[in-house]
Parts: C-alpha cells; structure tokens; sequence
C-alpha cells in the first residue's frame, strides 16, 4: 500500500525526487559560481589579514555547498513540485532595489529607504498600506542609527534638509544619552 502524498506532491519520475528542492540548489550552485567569479581577482589573505576577497569567496562556497546539498537532498527524498513564479514579486522587489539605488545618493536614506519599502510591499497582493507606511518609518530610523550613527558609514541620510528643524533636539537627545551613558559606565 503506498503513502498518501501531500498537496504539491507528484510521484517520482526519473532520479530528481523533488524538484523545487532540484532548482534551487541549482540557483544556489550558479549564484555561488557568479560570486566565486567575481572575487577572482581579490586576495584571500590570511586569518591574521583578511584580505578583500575572503568574505566574497567563503560566502559564495557556503551558498555553494548549500546548493550541492540540496540537489543532493532533491535526489533522495520527495518534495514539491516546482511551484510557477510570482513576476509581480520579482518585479517590485527589484524595481525597490533599483529605485534605492537610484535615490540614495541625491536624495538621501530619508527618502530612498521607505521608497524601498513602499515599493517592495506591492510584491504582496494583500499588502497593506499603513503598516508599510510604519514599517517603512521604523526601518529608516533604524538604518540611519545603525548605518550613520553606530558604523559612521558616509551614507547620505537626509540631501534635502528635510529633518533640519530635527537636528537641534536630535543634537540634544544624542549628547544627553551620551553623557548618560558615560555615567552609567563611570559609575561601573
């Protein structure tokens, strides 16, 4: 008597057992290539002096062997079937990427981050506007601390002077916490 399947589930044909697992070992697997390929050139360096090519090429080789594994898992046990792709989410999240790219530097993350966001959200049918829209707000505040305030990273935060009547208070609250903080650890 045979098992019953789950929903997505075909019988096997031929050794490829579950094909999206199949196909997306094989993306893995390219995308590790495209990456080896593009850190050709770098120096690896040693442990003690990383070099530029080191993270690059070990990423690629753990997206690589992820990918190997999958293929291998996609060989010996049954999985989905390969589902059709959504164009409208690969459209929207590329074009948010794009659109960030485009607008980061004259107009600054205040603008270009929840532009992003906005625009990726509609990959989403059911996307819903006032959570993106705080979603958005948070993800920006959060990107400019930790990009501009925490890595002091060149990132143009606000080209416009959009926030400028923020800067004096945000000035304030930011020595203030950091006299704080040195307080706090004084007295530690």
């Amino acid at each position: 008597m045979s098992s019953p399947q789950n929903a997505g589930e075909l019988p096997p044909r031929g050794p490829i057992k579950s094909p999206q697992d199949f196909a997306a070992g094989i993306f893995l697997i390219v995308l590790a290539l495209i990456g080896i390929f593009g850190a050709f050139n770098l120096s690896m360096g040693k442990l003690s002096t990383v070099g530029p090519g080191m993270l690059p090429k070990v990423v690629a080789i753990i997206i690589g062997a992820f990918g190997v594994l999958l293929v291998v898992e996609s060989l010996l046990s049954r999985g989905s079937r390969l589902a059709a792709w959504s164009l409208r989410g690969m459209v929207f999240v590329l074009g948010a990427a794009l659109v960030f790219a485009a607008t980061i530097r004259p107009l600054g993350l205040v603008i270009a981050g929840p532009l992003a966001v906005i625009i990726s959200s509609f990959a989403d049918a059911e996307h819903k506007l006032r959570s993106t829209l705080i979603f958005a707000l948070v993800m920006t505040i959060f990107c400019g601390l930790l990009f501009k305030e925490a890595l002091n990273l060149p990132i143009p935060f606000d080209s416009l002077d959009l926030l400028k009547p923020l800067h004096g208070p945000y000035a304030a609250l930011k020595s203030t916490l950091k006299g704080l903080l040195f307080t706090i650890i004084g007295r530690g």
